[in-house]
């Protein structure tokens, strides 16, 4: 057995147990990114061809010339994101051994760590640029189109069918896919107040029986707080005019892609230049892109 077998133990322990907690209790970002792959290094990556529309044609004369067709191609990549860490530290009269069991305080809060990371990451793809291209230099920022304007107004039942008509317009899949509107607080006391969400003739259940938001119209609904403290880099994108208008993410999950480097990767070290505290050290990488402008969208409220 290696003199370090013990320290590669403790490591190993901590990062699979905290691994373990993120799979049991993944963030949001799990629910609303249609595809995802593990990525390495530091460079962009290929995530996928979108190929234009194509049209049969009459076959023409008999033994005639083929009916060949040019295709319009598009590359969609992914930018790897910034490398985040998050290393706290115990003093020995906290902790009188290293192991850190599954569903130990300090696992979970670690855990948090890391989830409310992957959150943030997938929401500033979400409102950040894309980028496509034959090298994937071309910028491509949130299609302005795709923004309902709040009209001075909440989620009310005509901004709902104005987003509905929208993404139609775009021959968004509504039929087979759902796309998930994220709700701040302000917009799901709106939403319970319109009448035809409340009336069971109209959503099919009885929606104040639960705590749950049932599906509307079509719509899937996800209530969500963002803050400085949930998200702590991306949280801004979600308000405009100094916070007066709020700007609720519309997704079809299809048209996202999450990239992930590190889940998360964690080591134990005794540090002596602090008491000879434990320092819990934990790290993850990722990134979050649209891949489809026409399957994302932005619902304004005030």
């Amino acid at each position: 057995m290696s003199d370090n077998f013990a320290e590669q133990h403790r490591n190993t322990s901590f990062s699979n147990n905290v691994t373990a907690t993120l799979r049991e209790e993944p963030g949001i970002y799990g629910m609303l990114a249609g595809t995802s792959d593990d990525y390495t290094g530091n460079s962009k990556s290929r995530i996928t061809n979108r190929f234009g529309r194509l049209k049969m044609q009459d076959k023409g004369s008999r033994n005639g010339d083929t009916n060949n067709t040019d295709i319009s191609s598009t590359t969609r990549w992914i930018k790897p994101g910034r490398l985040n860490t998050v290393a706290p530290l115990a003093d020995l009269e906290d902790f009188q051994e290293t192991m850190v069991d599954l569903g130990s305080p300090l696992v979970k809060e670690v855990a948090d760590a890391g989830r409310t990371y992957h959150d943030d990451m997938f929401f500033t793809g979400f409102f950040g640029n894309g980028y496509e291209g034959e090298g994937g230099d071309d910028v491509v920022p949130f299609k302005a189109a795709n923004i309902i304007p709040h009209g001075g107004a909440g989620l009310v039942l005509n901004k709902l069918i104005a987003a509905r008509e929208l993404a139609r317009k775009r021959h968004a899949p509504f039929s087979k896919e759902p796309p998930i509107v994220l709700l701040q607080p302000e917009d799901e006391s709106a939403l319970l107040k319109v009448e035809e969400y409340k009336n069971s003739r109209y959503s099919g259940t009885t929606p104040l029986v639960g705590a749950e938001i049932k599906p509307f119209m079509g719509f899937r609904f996800l209530p969500f707080t963002a803050d400085a403290e949930s998200l702590p880099k991306s949280w801004s994108n979600f308000f405009t005019n100094g916070g007066a208008t709020r700007r609720l993410p519309m997704i079809f999950p299809s048209g996202m892609h999450r990239g992930k480097w590190v889940e998360f990767m964690g080591k134990i070290t005794q540090r002596d230049d602090k008491d000879f505290a434990w320092q819990y050290w934990g790290s993850a990488r990722s990134a979050a892109v649209r891949t489809d402008e026409d399957l994302c969208f932005i619902i304004e409220t005030q």
